[in-house]
Formats: structure tokens, sequence, C-alpha cells
């Protein structure tokens, strides 16, 4: 019952990108050129469908927000794949290819044979999937390579926390289901204004669409959707914005590394604090590395756009 009804979410979809797909295509062809390389209608096309796999709302975003995302979602991949291109080379990781498909198709609670089904409705290919995981991966790889050495994780505050937490008489802890929404303004006279345009947007369009449009995240596809994270694993910093918050609401900017960060509160619950020490210490550091190593690749990232020549036709 479950696959069926993902099906029929893709259904609707379909129809409303087909048509969108359809009628972009009699407007423009080529839209953008990230150095010599041009982004063609084509591929705002294929974006906007590549896009729609890992987030059903889509349906319920307006044409013109919809090629906005999908524009700036393919201009990142060409600089991505440009700067990568001078460091490794392609083709050498189908395994770990491979094994990302599997998770994928997983994900969407779907076969192999359903899954390659609606890769053909919505006009994609394996290889095309394949190669947007590759590009991911070896982006990921640069940024430990060039990182992994400024990471700061302060190891013995991590565990006093987690200590006083798990040795809480009350026995529960607080988890939140938290939604991001991560950009770095291009100056700082200009950050007052781009603070209050995201304000704006969510106002009008809701937390998760303006996610889609204006983070810079990686969970931008997913609406900014971060997960469920646990009190032991947010810094006390973020901590203490969070677990003020009512469900629903967001927190006002936040200073990070890179750049602003916006906090949304889905859920919250309590769960039971009864964890393994060592697991979870080894979670919450994983967790602590990640969030840096995501902070820095947005300021990579920021540089090498600011030095690429991109052309809107």
């Amino acid at each position: 019952m479950r696959m069926k009804n993902y099906f029929l979410i893709f259904v609707v979809l379909i129809i409303k990108l087909t048509y969108l797909n359809t009628a972009y295509a009699d407007k423009i062809s080529i839209l953008y050129k990230v150095e010599n390389s041009p982004i063609t209608n084509k591929d705002i096309a294929k974006e906007i469908n590549y896009l729609s796999l890992f987030n059903k709302e889509l349906k319920n975003i307006d044409e013109e927000q919809l090629i906005k995302y999908a524009s700036k979602s393919a201009i990142r991949y060409k600089v991505k794949k440009n700067k990568l291109l001078e460091v490794f080379k392609f083709g050498e990781n189908d395994e770990l290819v491979n094994r990302q498909v599997k998770v994928l198709v997983s994900d969407l609670n779907l076969n192999q044979l359903q899954f390659e089904q609606l890769l053909d409705q919505l006009g994609l290919s394996l290889t095309f999937i394949k190669k947007k995981i590759e590009i991911e991966f070896l982006w990921n790889r640069l940024i430990i390579a060039l990182y992994k050495d400024k990471l700061n994780i302060n190891v013995s505050e991590i565990e006093k926390k987690l200590k006083s937490d798990l040795n809480d008489p009350s026995n529960f802890i607080d988890e939140f289901l938290l939604y991001e929404i991560f950009f770095s303004p291009n100056q700082k006279t200009n950050i007052d204004n781009e603070i209050m345009k995201v304000y704006n947007s969510i106002e009008d369009i809701g937390f998760e669409k303006t996610a889609n449009i204006m983070s810079e995240a990686q969970s931008s596809k997913l609406g900014g959707k971060i997960g469920w994270v646990t009190e032991n694993q947010l810094s006390k910093e973020i901590f203490d914005r969070v677990k003020i918050l009512e469900v629903g609401k967001h927190t006002g900017a936040i200073n990070i590394v890179g750049g602003i960060i916006i906090l949304h509160l889905k859920e919250k619950r309590k769960i039971e604090s009864d964890l393994n020490y060592e697991d979870e210490l080894k979670k919450i550091i994983s967790a602590e590395r990640d969030r840096q190593l995501t902070q820095y690749s947005s300021v990579f990232y920021k540089k090498i756009e600011i030095n690429t020549k991109i052309y809107e036709n």
C-alpha cells in the first residue's frame, strides 16, 4: 500500500512537471553558461524532475519559483563538476555509487523495477542519477581532504554533557525534528537585507519552500530537512535556541562558520536516555564533524562560485 501511495503522489507531480517542462521548453533554449559549459532548457527540465525524487512538495511550488530553484541547483552542479575535474578522474567509484543508488531506491520505498519505471516517467536515466551521486561523493571527498585538519571538536565538553544527560534521573532527553535554511551573504553590508528577504519569504510561502529556493545547504532539496536530532547532538548555542521554540516556529538568524542559519522546529518529543555511552559519543562526534564539514563546504563553494564566470542569457 505504501509503495502504491508513493506512485500516486508521483503521478500528480509528473502531470504537473510534464506540463511545466513542455511550456518551459517553448520559452528559452540556453539559460546560463558556467564558464564555457551551457545550461539549457532541457537541463533545467531534467533538474526539476531529479529534484522531485527527493521532495514531493515541489508540486506545490509555483512555476517561477520551481524554475529558479532548479536553475540554482543546475548551476551548483556545473560549478562543482568543473572544480572536481581539476582534481579527480570520474568513473572510478562505481561500487560506492551503486551502493548509494540502492539506498535511494530504499528511501523512496520502491523496488528496482519501480525505480527504473519512475525514472522513465520523469525522463531521467540511471546514468544521469549516477553522475549526480558521483559528483556529491567526490565533492565531499574534496572537502574532507581540504578541511579535516581544521575541524575543532571539543571532545571533553561533549563527554561531560553526555554523561550529565545520561545520568539525568528523569531518564528522558529531548529530540527535535529540525529543518534549516543556510545562506551566506556576499557582503556584510547586505546581511540585514538578506536576512529580511528570508524572513519575508518564510512569511509568504513557508519555511520548507523558502529552504528549497534560498538555502545553500545540501538539505535544500529536502525542504531544509535535517531530521530527528537529540539534544546531545546540538551545540550549546543551538540547543539554547531550539529548546525554547514552539513547534512550528523558527529561530532568528544564527551566525555560524561561513554564513547564517535559521532553524525550524517541526516536531518535538521525549525519548528514553538509556543509550549506550560509547555508541552515543561516536554519533555526537560524527554529527559535529559532519556539521563543521558542511559549513566548510558552503564556504568553499562560495569562493569557487565567486571566481567562476556565470553568464545569464
